[in-house]
């Protein structure tokens, strides 16, 4: 069972992204469906149900003990890595509690026997998959805001149509400080 921890991204706000993908960028390689859009905080991987129970328990334990809260963060910012031919989108800047969570989350992760995630964390929702150069640049940028009260742990599944991802467990966040 593959897995990750990961923020949803809304329908309302995954149909403005998948909107602005279409116009600005046409086809730049294999487009991810806006139902599988999503923030990845922490990649898991393959855990064994009993190592995953363990994960799940850990996680509730420090939500509980920390208080985490949910943040806003402003989509206006593409990039692209050309080792994976990821395009994506994401914010330019974000607040130092999602940079936590997803350490936290990556770090609770790898003590349950998942592999340590070593890359900088960017926060992003990929836009292509497969893109062999980067697409030109977009003649304008969007500026979505995408609030967040929940992070997901999902379990990544192949069938005939693609991938699909399924939520395993959710943790409510408190709504930010104003």
């Amino acid at each position: 069972m593959r897995t990750f921890f990961g923020i949803e991204i809304p329908g309302d706000v995954a149909m403005q992204i998948a909107d602005w993908r279409d116009r600005q960028l046409g086809r730049a390689g294999r487009p991810i469906p806006p139902a599988n859009f999503h923030i990845t905080l922490a990649f898991v991987g393959e855990l064994a149900h009993g190592q995953l129970e363990r994960l799940g328990e850990s996680v509730e334990r420090w939500v509980e003990s920390n208080k985490p809260r949910g943040q806003v963060l402003q989509l206006d910012s593409t990039g692209y890595w050309p080792k994976p031919g990821i395009y994506w989108l994401g914010p330019r800047s974000w607040p130092d509690p999602l940079s936590r969570l997803a350490e936290k989350l990556r770090h609770l992760s790898s003590t349950a026997g998942a592999r340590r995630d070593r890359n900088k964390f960017q926060p992003h929702v990929t836009l292509f998959r497969n893109c062999n150069v980067a697409p030109p640049a977009p003649s304008s940028i969007p500026s979505l805001e995408l609030g967040y009260r929940h992070f997901t742990l999902f379990e990544s599944r192949a069938g005939k149509n693609g991938v699909s991802y399924h939520p395993l467990q959710e943790w409510e966040l408190p709504p930010p400080v104003s």
